[in-house]
């Protein structure tokens, strides 16, 4: 399967950028965001926000996503951490059920997860 993914911050030097990097990456079957990681070289505590088609899986801290399957075509955005994603875009974002799991045990983060 191949995916598409964007990385901001300093982890974009893994993929040959600057502060932003773009690249498909070829991964097997049944593969999970950790295998993702593997193949970029990512360690999970490097990061902050990652999203899964735009849906919210990981927070700072959170580490939650790693066992979120991937599949063909999906597109994954990772921030550094010290980076977050801009603030005019956070209101009403939709995140994963494993994130809201994980936020709701912790009692962690208030915010209303419902999709339009």
């Amino acid at each position: 399967m191949i995916v598409d993914v964007a990385i901001y911050g300093k982890l974009s030097k893994l993929l040959g950028g600057k502060f932003i990097a773009t690249k498909k990456i070829s991964l097997p079957e049944a593969s999970k965001i950790k295998d993702l990681y593997d193949s970029i070289g990512i360690q999970a505590e490097e990061t902050t926000y990652v999203f899964v088609n735009a849906v919210l899986s990981d927070m700072p801290g959170m580490t939650v996503a790693l066992e979120d399957d991937l599949h063909d075509g999906d597109h994954i955005g990772i921030f550094s951490k010290g980076y977050v994603w801009p603030y005019q875009y956070r209101d009403g974002s939709v995140f994963s059920e494993r994130l809201q799991a994980a936020l709701a045990k912790r009692d962690a983060l208030h915010h209303d997860t419902r999709s339009e």
